[in-house]
């Protein structure tokens, strides 16, 4: 059994991927990936996180920025007929862009490939500007694409409910949230990146330290995370992610206006199998996405389930997802996003009511063992073994 995913990302660093390919290989299928490459590849071959990626151009007409919309759609069949050779038995789609090359792929095979949406936001509502025109576009194509997939997956309850509302599928998308496999805390490397951090911040020992980590970009949250932290004595912020450079200028800026430079470090993203030990080094982890876009009002990204398994409580944007899973374990607040003094009463809270921080540590215990990758496989698994 062979399975091709579809990417046209540079598929670099991609955790949720790989978990879920990883999966499908313990199942037994050959695994491969077809992502993009530099702009004259042509099928250049790879490794990333040990599985073979074939690098493809999207641009086959030049790199001439007026060509743009033509090298699009010139794309999509061009990668259609490359992903046939593959002669995949299943081919999953990293988005929308990759099932429609997989099915286009499927045109004028004799065994066709089963069609499995791998959503992983929700295509209707992310975050990007379209017209109404458009929404309506990209609705009929995800609505034409999915009833002819084998399955499709979505990352949590919220959208897969209203993707089956909006086009009126007989069978629900399988839910697969996006949660690290089970941390073991290293109770030594954590106090060996709190006092690097606390050093970086030239802060006594005693400071509160605030985490947003993940893409430094705009709308998730940082400025009122700053906002807070400039209202609260003893505190201090950390920004542990990479960024645009214009957009860190700006939060650098920000932090100067409210006289907090002192007390907030930027810091470069980490690698991935030592993030929980800074994650698990702070006190408090800051999940305040604001609700831009429907996709980000859904949200349950992987931040909030590494601050999960780092042990750390969490102040969330009061959203359907996050609100109800840290609800549910009594892992923390949630706050209006866009009002940063609701942001710095939480973190008040949470530094000074040491009962209330206990409880939030007691609640996190539960919830990492429930929201782990081992937890989640099997529903992937599942749905893959169903096809065989």
């Amino acid at each position: 059994m062979r399975l091709l995913k579809i990417t046209t990302n540079d598929w670099i660093k991609a955790s949720r991927d790989v978990r879920e390919l990883a999966a499908c290989r313990e199942l037994g299928m050959e695994v491969a990936v077809m992502a993009k490459g530099m702009p004259y590849d042509d099928g250049r071959k790879d490794s990333e996180s040990g599985f073979d990626v074939y690098r493809f151009s999207t641009r086959p007409l030049g790199t001439t920025s007026w060509l743009n919309p033509f090298n699009r759609v010139l794309s999509l069949w061009i990668w259609g007929r490359k992903a046939a050779r593959f002669k995949a038995d299943i081919i999953s789609g990293h988005d929308m862009t990759g099932l429609l090359i997989g099915y286009l792929c499927n045109i004028g095979r004799r065994h066709k490939a089963k069609l499995v949406y791998d959503s992983h936001e929700f295509e209707l509502g992310r975050n990007q500007s379209r017209s109404a025109f458009k929404v309506r576009c990209v609705s009929i194509l995800e609505k034409f694409l999915m009833k002819r997939s084998a399955f499709s997956i979505m990352v949590n309850d919220s959208i897969a409910d209203e993707v089956q509302r909006i086009h009126c599928l007989d069978m629900r998308p399988v839910v697969v949230r996006n949660v690290p496999p089970y941390w073991t805390l290293d109770k030594g490397k954590t106090a060996e990146a709190r006092r690097e951090l606390l050093a970086e911040l030239h802060a006594p020992e005693d400071t509160f330290l605030v985490l947003y980590h993940g893409s430094v970009t705009n709308d998730r949250g940082v400025e009122n995370m700053l906002r807070a932290v400039a209202k609260l004595p003893g505190t201090a912020a950390v920004v542990l992610g990479n960024g645009q450079p214009e957009y860190l200028a700006t939060l650098h800026t920000l932090a100067e206006e409210l006289g907090v430079a002192d007390r907030t470090l930027f810091h470069a993203a980490v690698p991935y199998d030592i993030l929980r030990n800074y994650v698990s080094a702070v006190d408090v982890g800051v999940v305040t996405v604001l609700p831009t876009y429907k996709s980000y009002y859904f949200m349950l990204p992987n931040k909030f389930f590494e601050c999960i398994q780092s042990e750390t409580p969490v102040i969330v944007s009061d959203f359907p997802e996050v609100g109800r899973i840290t609800d549910h374990y009594g892992i923390g607040l949630k706050v209006n996003p866009a009002d940063a003094e609701a942001i710095a009463a939480g973190i008040h809270r949470l530094r000074r009511d040491k009962e209330f921080y206990g409880t939030c540590k007691t609640g996190l215990a539960r919830a990492k063992e429930d929201l782990c990758w081992e937890k989640e496989k099997p529903t992937l698994s599942a749905a893959y073994r169903a096809l065989f």
